[in-house]
């Protein structure tokens, strides 16, 4: 079992300690996901942006590789009474859907786990229409909080541990498009990055 299915049943109450800055990673997905928008979120633990983004997409596309915690997403989908996401265990670097499918891409929280993050932001580059955005806020963890430390004595470990300058400069040499982004300040910083499919 995963650290990722171990947390599986207390991972939102972890995030609400961070409930600003989470808060606002909302939000913005919410305002960047065009009415009737093709969605995937991948990576998605249990559902938030995938919840954020089915406020205005006709589909939502809701995946990660811990079933614990798509399990935990898609209760919370017939809770809420949210119709419009399907659930479906996938690899971010195998997604196993056409080119150019989706309008909307979305990779929250997970690039600095991965050792290719290159990799797997051009197979999300791969599946985002031309003119399409990759939505992909990380919180930044240099600075290593207290609630990171506490993660790691459950058994959390991150590949890298980016600044907002080093995740930007990452994801602009994937070769994928245009790159903004925001930090949002708070308990554990989140840099908000947005790729614009150029390519």
């Amino acid at each position: 079992m995963s650290f990722w299915d171990r947390i599986a049943g207390f991972y939102d109450i972890s995030q609400s300690i961070n409930g600003k800055v989470y808060s606002e990673m909302l939000d913005i997905t919410q305002r960047l996901v065009p009415e009737g928008a093709k969605v995937l979120d991948t990576a998605a633990g249990t559902g938030a942006l995938s919840f954020a983004a089915a406020k205005k997409a006709a589909e939502v596309v809701c995946t990660d590789l811990s079933l614990p915690m798509l399990d935990r997403a898609r209760k919370k989908a017939v809770a809420k009474g949210v119709d419009n996401i399907r659930f479906e265990a996938r690899n971010i670097f195998d997604l196993a859907d056409e080119d150019e499918t989706y309008d909307i891409v979305m990779a929250g929280n997970v690039l600095h786990l991965l050792s290719a993050p290159q990799k797997a932001v051009r197979e999300l580059c791969r599946v985002t229409k031309k003119g399409g955005l990759i939505l992909l806020p990380t919180f930044m963890t240099k600075r290593q909080p207290v609630t990171l430390k506490l993660y790691k004595v459950i058994g959390y470990s991150s590949e890298s541990d980016y600044s907002p300058k080093e995740y930007v400069q990452m994801l602009r040499e994937s070769g994928c498009g245009r790159v903004k982004a925001k930090l949002i300040k708070g308990m554990i910083p989140c840099c908000y990055a947005i790729i614009k499919k150029t390519n």
